[in-house]
């Protein structure tokens, strides 16, 4: 994949930080001049997935929404700094490391293993912890690995950071951010009528409402095959789930949340100068214009 344009967007966040919200509101801003588009059966039918396109019979170069450059062409990763295209506009969700690894776990849970066969604090320790820099593009960076490729390039007009828990502080607000970001020369999607659509259809009660459209279908489809696994493998799990923040440690132990604050240690507060992802999001959420 080779962007276009300088006005398409890629959205890049470490798995289960924020993603398929984005690609909602980002689709809603571009589609808001014409009422929104809800037409989609799955979102990313119509804000593709990078490294899984191939494998669901997606086109990366072809049209997407309004076929033009003033209606950005927008897709999805989960590649860090170093794999990412340039000459195009990124956008980076960061969201606290003990939701991350909690919501990850539930999105596995009855996919790829049984419920009950494998405990969270497992999960984290053998697979989520256990990464790091990636070794080729089909690969992911770890959490800690991603988020330090990303600020370390915090400072460039083609990159706009985000919180996931400012997304559920203040919807309005972020959604007006996105949407100034990705306005093209020809089209302001920061419109007060278009960020009212995109913030009210990128609310959990109605991204809940329509559920199906955000399940992933399309690549547990794509992913059940190249894997052997039954075809309605991990179908009735659901990626939207209380629409919380902060839960991740009353459900880890506290060895786990431990060993994560010592990776943190390791890879993140030498870049950053920040102890703990508060202090991150602090630092950073202060200097936003």
């Amino acid at each position: 994949y080779t962007p276009k344009s300088k006005n398409e967007v890629l959205i890049s966040t470490t798995p289960k930080a924020g993603t398929t919200w984005l690609q909602q509101i980002c689709h809603q801003l571009r589609s808001a001049g014409e009422g929104g588009d809800m037409s989609f059966a799955e979102i990313s039918e119509v804000v593709p997935w990078l490294e899984l396109a191939f494998d669901q019979g997606q086109d990366l170069n072809a049209p997407q929404y309004g076929g033009k450059d003033e209606f950005p062409r927008i897709f999805k990763t989960h590649a860090w700094a170093g794999h990412c295209p340039e000459g195009c506009k990124k956008i980076v969700v960061l969201r606290d490391p003990m939701d991350v690894v909690v919501s990850f776990y539930k999105f596995f849970e009855n996919w790829f293993f049984e419920g009950g066969t494998i405990s969270l604090d497992d999960f984290a320790e053998e697979f989520w912890l256990a990464r790091g820099v990636p070794t080729s593009r089909m690969n992911n960076a770890s959490y800690f690995v991603h988020l330090v490729s990303w600020y370390e390039r915090r400072h460039e007009d083609d990159v706009l950071f985000l919180f996931f828990e400012d997304l559920k502080d203040d919807l309005e607000t972020q959604v007006r951010r996105v949407a100034k970001f990705i306005s093209t020369e020809k089209n302001d999607f920061a419109k007060d009528d278009y960020v009212a659509l995109a913030t009210e259809r990128s609310s959990f009660a109605f991204m809940k409402a329509h559920n199906s459209q955000f399940d992933e279908k399309l690549s547990k489809l794509a992913r059940n095959e190249a894997c052997g696994l039954p075809r309605d493998a991990g179908m009735n799990s659901s990626k939207l789930n209380d629409g919380k923040t902060g839960g991740g440690r009353l459900k880890l132990s506290e060895q786990l949340q431990d060993k994560i604050r010592t990776k943190w240690a390791e890879v993140v507060e030498p870049v950053t100068g920040c102890a703990t992802y508060q202090e991150l999001r602090d630092s950073m959420t202060s200097k936003e214009v």
